[in-house]
């Protein structure tokens, strides 16, 4: 399954192991400063990749070079990243 835009792009560039810091994801996505993308569309992206397990362990890994061992182990960090903007 491939990764829909724009949560595809905002995964790789807000998430990569380097560089994650969710504030700044925050107050990009509330002030819309260097944050060029639909927000709801992100959202409602971000939501069902959750509940459908849309994204494998190899997927993000490749976005964000972030390594989980398993889907179980993805799915309570992309819990945990919603919390965190939502």
């Amino acid at each position: 399954m491939s990764i829909k835009e724009p949560l595809k792009t905002i995964l790789r560039k807000y998430c990569h192991v380097e560089c994650y810091d969710p504030q700044l994801i925050r107050e990009a996505i509330k002030t819309g400063r260097g944050f060029p993308y639909d927000v709801e569309l992100f959202k409602s992206q971000l939501r069902e990749a959750i509940d459908k397990e849309l994204i494998s362990p190899e997927e993000y890994e490749k976005l964000t070079e972030e390594d989980f061992d398993s889907q179980e182990e993805l799915q309570i960090w992309l819990e945990e990243f919603w919390s965190e903007l939502f």
